[in-house]
């Protein structure tokens, strides 16, 4: 059940001490990695991790505080906080993310813009495209974001499901931010996952209500890499950049339609891709209460939404990486709860696939 749209996501979440470190829980005696999915030995067909148990990235660095913006960075913590009220995380599941390294932030960004960023030099036309006051906090922000999205890889990886509470920074293009994004966490981490033959192939799925243009760009001339992105016609960006495949929708689309194209798309996207691994950006300003899209999705809708992805997932066998991106309802608590039943779908749907 969806969580109860009154709770409380008080301010008190940071008074502990409770992230810790990844694991792997694969078991060796019956299963062998190759890659992101596990072979059985004894049958050679493919299967997902045995003995899921969750791990949801996330850094209070992600938390920080933009004066008089709509992009409310600490709903994420918010979000965290719902789950570990309803038990479905213990605070042993929750996963520090490393600091990535400069050349880890270069496998999908120029040297001079990650320069730019790592000395703090931002000019003012710069920021004006991110609408952003680039602050030290800010930037140290979107830097740990893409170590949460590298963790919460790996972690897919290892277990079948990886959720970085936080992230999907698609507006960044490999040489400036754009759209409240400075670093493209996703890209960053698909390229991680290539560099080190993790993974040959990869699959995004982008269901933010804003076409992901900078990872469309990316990714744009790189075959391996499949960008699927669903989204309103008539919002930011105004110059859509060409997916894989996009999919726009009329102002006004709600539960029904939108779930019947979602449903009609998903099986061909994953047939053309063929994916070793697929990230999800599962922004909730599909939502019908939010302030900067015009879909009109129910909460249960966006439920539904959620869960027919990672159904698609889990049933082919695929890992998946849940990264939370844009949602921007009046209030915190409500795009809180939103993000909060995303992952929760989430690790439902992984924990069903377990039988």
């Amino acid at each position: 059940m969806p969580f109860n749209p009154k709770a409380s996501v008080g301010s008190d979440f940071f008074s502990g001490s409770f992230l810790t470190g990844g694991a792997k829980f694969y078991r060796r005696s019956l299963v062998k990695p190759i890659g992101p999915k596990l072979v059985d030995r004894r049958t050679g067909t493919r299967k997902l991790a045995a003995n899921f148990r969750v791990k949801i990235v996330f850094s209070k660095k992600y938390a920080v505080k933009l004066r008089a913006h709509v992009f409310r960075a600490d709903k994420f913590a918010a979000a965290l906080k719902l789950l570990l009220k309803g038990k479905i995380i213990k605070p042993a599941d929750i996963a520090q993310p490393p600091r990535p390294l400069r050349r880890d932030l270069e496998l999908a960004h120029t040297r001079s813009w990650t320069d730019k960023l790592l000395k703090g030099r931002l000019t003012t036309e710069n920021e004006a495209l991110a609408e952003l006051q680039a602050s030290k906090e800010v930037i140290e922000a979107h830097i740990m974001t893409v170590g949460g999205t590298v963790l919460a890889a790996r972690l897919a990886l290892e277990t079948g499901l990886g959720i970085n509470c936080g992230g999907g920074a698609h507006h960044a293009f490999a040489d400036h931010g754009e759209g409240f994004c400075l670093l493209n966490d996703i890209a960053v981490a698909v390229r991680k996952m290539q560099q080190e033959k993790k993974i040959k192939k990869a699959l995004i799925i982008d269901l933010d209500a804003h076409q992901g243009n900078g990872t469309a760009a990316i990714f744009k001339d790189d075959k391996s890499v499949f960008t699927f992105s669903m989204h309103q016609r008539d919002i930011y960006p105004q110059a859509k950049e060409r997916s894989s495949l996009d999919v726009e929708l009329g102002r006004g689309t709600g539960d029904r339609r939108y779930l019947k194209t979602l449903k009609e798309r998903l099986p061909g996207v994953f047939k053309r891709s063929a994916p070793d691994l697929v990230v999800y950006n599962a922004g909730v300003d599909v939502y019908r209460g939010d302030r900067l899209g015009g879909l009109k999705l129910t909460a249960a809708g966006v439920r539904k939404r959620d869960e027919m992805v990672f159904a698609e997932c889990f049933k082919r066998n695929i890992p998946a990486v849940l990264v939370l991106s844009g949602g921007y309802a009046a209030g915190v608590g409500a795009t809180a709860r939103l993000h909060a039943n995303t992952m929760k779908a989430a690790i439902e749907q992984r924990r069903k696939a377990e039988g």
